[in-house]
């Protein structure tokens, strides 16, 4: 079974006014970050949760984009008078995601209990007589 519109709504009333059309959009991508090594039940809940997180962030670039107009990637604040422009720091590999409400961090908490799987890596045979090197 697949994560709903209606678990969705429940889960993040933040977004349950979005297009339809939208949240079903946001079901779709959402459906290849379920953590399968959870019972049905909590990967539909992670499901939501992905999608609660993808129709916040469209949600919050809509109403930047609608009152402020395009801000060039990387700047904070832009004023007009006298140009001041504040740049935000990049991103490191170990810092969060922009999450305000918590969405993505719900799915982090679900997908963590599937922890990390062992890599194997095979080491390469060099100046070997084997066929094919």
């Amino acid at each position: 079974m697949a994560a709903t519109v209606g678990l969705l709504d429940f889960l993040a009333p933040a977004v349950a006014d979005a297009a339809d059309e939208d949240k079903k959009a946001a079901l779709v991508l959402a459906a290849a970050y379920r953590p399968w090594c959870l019972p049905e039940g909590k990967q539909d809940e992670a499901h939501a949760w992905y999608a609660a997180w993808l129709l916040y962030q469209r949600k919050q670039q809509a109403a930047a984009a609608a009152t402020v107009g395009v801000i060039p990637a990387g700047i904070a604040s832009e004023k007009e008078g006298d140009l001041a422009r504040s740049y935000r720091a990049g991103r490191t590999a170990g810092e969060a995601v922009d999450d305000p409400m918590g969405f993505y961090a719900q799915y982090e908490r679900l997908a963590a209990l599937c922890g990390y799987g062992a890599i194997t890596v095979a080491r390469p045979v060099y100046g070997c007589a084997c066929q094919g090197y």
